[in-house]
């Protein structure tokens, strides 16, 4: 994701905003002139050293006095054009348009100080005052955040990135030590797809795995299913591809210790799902136990995961998941495998024995 000239992060309290545009300026530029309305320097440090963000020398920070419009941003654009950075933060400017009259007067100094001095701006807001802003700008991201019962889920919406593709969404997390990290990469382009061989019965049924495409393994309680997965990885690793098994409220140990997998194991929580997601480097991922999240908070939470996981299966690995029943949402799986007491049976893949029965 490429953010040049000016660029608007807006959304609603507790969304991110602050440490979206934190992580951005943090890995692109030398030279940050931060502008805050409502943190002082040295709480903005810490908070942001605790993400793994130590900005250090490369930024200058101002604590704002909120004073008149014109006075202020006069004040402002000389600091800019004294400091000269590459990259000027006004967090947020929903508090410096509150005192009247602003908007032109911002308007202008955005201008001047990108023309006149090739300075790239980000504007944080809140999500009432975004579209008066939103017309200055060449690159905005809508920052969505919601906290249910299952964990806090953010997103990043792309509404506009100059000269770029928008229209897409990126999930993300915020923890700490590492800051945001995104479940799909920040770029939209979609991964070849490619046949790994597994060394088990799928090899037969439906050809393997395959990179690029989101896997389920469907069957009743003790089909065989996470049998099969831990099976699967280990023969996966023998052969030197790279392979991890997540399980959501650890179930399925007595096979994880049969077969020798380690397991990453996870709560009942969506935010810490996708922050495994976000940190694992593998060409194949296996996830065991999602049925547990859909019982408890319904299918429309089935749907909305499913739609991320294969969000993560294009940007890369083959994402295997296993559920006790498609619930109709067959059309969002490349490959389906039934299961059925430790026999597979391929019903959707781009090559195996389709409809036969496979003995494992």
């Amino acid at each position: 994701m490429m953010l040049r000239g000016v660029t608007l992060i807006y959304g609603p309290p507790g969304a991110g905003k602050t440490t979206f545009a934190a992580w951005y300026t943090y890995n692109n530029y030398d030279k940050i002139f931060w502008v805050s309305a409502f943190e002082d320097e040295r709480t903005f440090r810490r908070n942001m050293a605790a993400l793994g963000y130590n900005f250090g020398e490369k930024l200058v920070y101002w604590e704002a006095v909120l004073a008149g419009a014109e006075a202020f941003f006069n004040t402002l654009l000389d600091a800019v054009v004294r400091e000269k950075p590459q990259a000027l933060v006004i967090d947020s400017v929903t508090e410096f348009l509150a005192m009247g009259g602003g908007l032109d007067i911002l308007h202008n100094v955005i201008y001047r100080a990108i023309k006149q001095g090739g300075v790239d701006v980000f504007l944080t807001a809140e999500r009432e005052v975004a579209p008066k802003v939103a017309y200055v700008a060449d690159n905005v991201i809508e920052l969505a955040y919601e906290v249910y019962p299952y964990g806090a889920v953010r997103e990043a919406v792309v509404r506009k990135i100059r000269g770029g593709k928008a229209g897409y969404t990126l999930p993300f997390v915020i923890r700490e030590g590492t800051g945001i990290l995104f479940v799909t990469p920040t770029e939209a382009a979609e991964a070849r797809v490619m046949r790994i061989e597994t060394g088990t019965c799928l090899d037969v049924a439906v050809g393997g795995l395959y990179k690029g495409l989101l896997h389920v393994l469907v069957g009743p309680p003790g089909a065989g299913k996470t049998w099969l997965m831990l099976k699967a990885v280990k023969s996966l690793r023998e052969r030197g591809v790279k392979a991890e098994y997540i399980s959501v409220t650890g179930g399925g140990f007595v096979y994880v210790q049969q077969f020798g997998v380690e397991s990453i194991d996870v709560n009942l929580d969506l935010g810490e799902l996708y922050a495994a997601l976000a940190t694992v480097k593998a060409d194949v991922v296996f996830i065991r136990g999602l049925e547990a999240l859909f019982r408890l908070y319904g299918e429309q939470l089935l749907y909305s995961t499913l739609q991320t996981l294969l969000r993560v299966a294009r940007s890369g690995p083959a994402v295997v998941i296993s559920l006790r029943d498609l619930h109709d949402l067959d059309v969002l799986f490349d490959v389906i495998v039934n299961v059925e007491n430790r026999t597979v049976t391929g019903v959707r893949a781009p090559g195996g024995k389709i409809g036969e029965k496979v003995k494992c």
